[in-house]
């Protein structure tokens, strides 16, 4: 593959140049087509970082936190990456990165690297490159990474795909809205988090959850999380925070679940890339996009089920492929 990332700015980054850092994840968020190339530089740097979502509805404080968090972490000993996602517009496509102004405490402390990134197309609290913006500052030598969604509703869930753990962050008016929520992100939480808990209705949520969770009423695909209270602007409640997320960081890397899950991302990076690539390729030799536009258009004005067509189309692929095996010799 032919390298277009230049050596001194490899030699920089390895340097702990953050200069060098912020380019790359520049590359790693407007040009995907180099993320191939970061990947085989980053390789052996992966695996070791624990990697936790910040998520929950607008408004309950995600970004106070995540400083906070951040803060506590370094003090802990870790080198801390933040990567915070901020909604964009969905008329000019930009995006306030609102939380570099709620995370100005941050600027200046060398253990810490945060970088704001807008969502852009991204429908599920993140943005797209948010996996390979992680994959930088993991290979940058942050062993913690905190990744905070843009408000996020209940089915909202790419963080746990990209995630090693789930913090769901709640405030004291939430708790109407926990019945609406639990069929989505409260089952993917590891840890719920109560913030802004100086303020009236406290109570009201950590009773909602309580029955939420006695009743049964999520499923048991995951241990019932522990719930938190936390008063993020009068920080209060932030250490007993960070010592639970540790503890949790260290059972995910003691028990073996952390390779695992990072298996499976694996999995299905390989997955689609290989669909990508045999997609790209099928379509540059017959002209598939085209003749599928078309094909739609008919089956639509036809009332007619698009299957034998698919069927058809998967037929003709694999004759080709053997075809083309015979030809080389590897036919029986």
């Amino acid at each position: 593959m032919k390298k277009s990332i230049p050596e001194d700015l490899w030699k920089a980054f390895f340097q702990g140049d953050r200069l060098a850092c912020a380019r790359l994840i520049t590359i790693a968020e407007n040009r995907k087509e180099r993320v191939p190339e970061l990947r085989d530089a980053l390789a052996n740097r992966l695996g070791r970082a624990v990697r936790i979502g910040i998520t929950g509805p607008p408004g309950v404080g995600k970004s106070t936190l995540t400083s906070l968090l951040a803060l506590g972490m370094a003090d802990a000993g870790h080198k801390v990456g933040i990567v915070a996602v901020d909604p964009s517009s969905p008329f000019s496509g930009g995006a306030f990165m609102g939380d570099r102004v709620r995370m100005e405490g941050l600027v200046g402390d060398q253990r810490i690297y945060m970088r704001s990134l807008a969502s852009r197309e991204g429908h599920g609290g993140l943005s797209p490159s948010t996996p390979d913006v992680a994959d930088v500052l993991e290979g940058f030598g942050m062993d913690r990474i905190l990744i905070e969604t843009v408000g996020v509703g209940q089915a909202e869930l790419d963080v746990l795909e990209c995630t090693d753990l789930v913090v769901l962050v709640l405030q004291p008016s939430t708790g109407d809205a926990i019945q609406t929520m639990k069929a989505g992100i409260i089952e993917a939480a590891d840890l719920i988090v109560v913030n802004k808990a100086d303020l009236p209705g406290k109570d009201v949520v950590l009773n909602s959850l309580r029955f939420l969770f006695g009743m049964g009423l999520t499923k048991k695909i995951r241990p019932v999380p522990p719930v938190m209270t936390t008063s993020a602007m009068q920080n209060e409640g932030l250490p007993e925070l960070v010592a639970e997320l540790e503890k949790l960081a260290s059972v995910l890397l003691d028990s073996g679940r952390h390779a695992d899950l990072r298996r499976a991302r694996m999995e299905k990076e390989i997955r689609e890339a290989i669909s990508q690539c045999l997609w790209t390729a099928y379509d540059g030799l017959t002209g598939a996009t085209k003749c599928i536009q078309e094909k739609a258009r008919e089956l639509v004005e036809k009332a007619e089920s698009p299957y034998p067509f698919i069927r058809e189309s998967c037929s003709r692929v694999r004759v080709q492929a053997l075809d083309k095996e015979a030809s080389n010799g590897h036919g029986a």
